[in-house]
């Protein structure tokens, strides 16, 4: 006896007002079980309750398992980096090496062309700018016509380079 509110219309049980049977940690009775089997419900979840993982005579807290997906990518692109860099120093090309190797090589054809007569189109920006830096300078916008009497921004004082002083004495001596 649950002590359940039902009605019987055209031939079905309906219950009729909301009723906690069971709450988490309260035992399962055989009636409970009747009901919950005859509405279709299953209330029970199984699973374990991690507490610690040994592996390799080592002890660890069960948080080294919740690795997310930015976890994994940031892994996988801290050793396709080291991949990259390895296969740079040992001059041995890879995937991961490709454009770096790329851009070196193109930094090496950019740096031969400013040094000779020999250009191309993009060299040719790099000269026209190292002839004229002022040509490509882009005009600031004028202020809105607000105020009018507002003050320009101070400009900030170029930092004054210290000199080193000669203490007779060299680093490699």
């Amino acid at each position: 006896a649950l002590n359940i509110p039902t009605k019987i219309t055209k031939g079905t049980i309906e219950i009729t007002s909301d009723m906690h049977l069971i709450k988490t940690g309260d035992r399962v009775g055989p009636s409970q079980a009747t009901l919950l089997n005859k509405l279709g419900i299953k209330p029970f979840s199984y699973g374990l309750a991690i507490l610690n993982v040994f592996e390799g005579g080592s002890l660890f807290s069960p948080k080294v398992l919740d690795i997310t997906q930015d976890d994994l990518a940031a892994s996988f692109q801290a050793g396709l980096r080291n991949v990259a860099a390895l296969s740079l120093a040992i001059g041995y090309p890879t995937l991961a090496a490709v454009p770096h190797l790329v851009i070196n090589g193109y930094k090496n054809v950019l740096a031969i062309s400013l040094e000779t007569d020999y250009t191309f189109p993009l060299a040719q920006k790099v000269k026209d700018f190292l002839a004229d830096p002022s040509a490509f300078v882009v005009a600031a916008p004028a202020g809105g016509g607000g105020g009018g009497g507002a003050a320009a921004a101070p400009e900030p004082e170029p930092e004054e380079e210290e000199e080193e002083e000669d203490m007779d004495f060299d680093l490699f001596d």
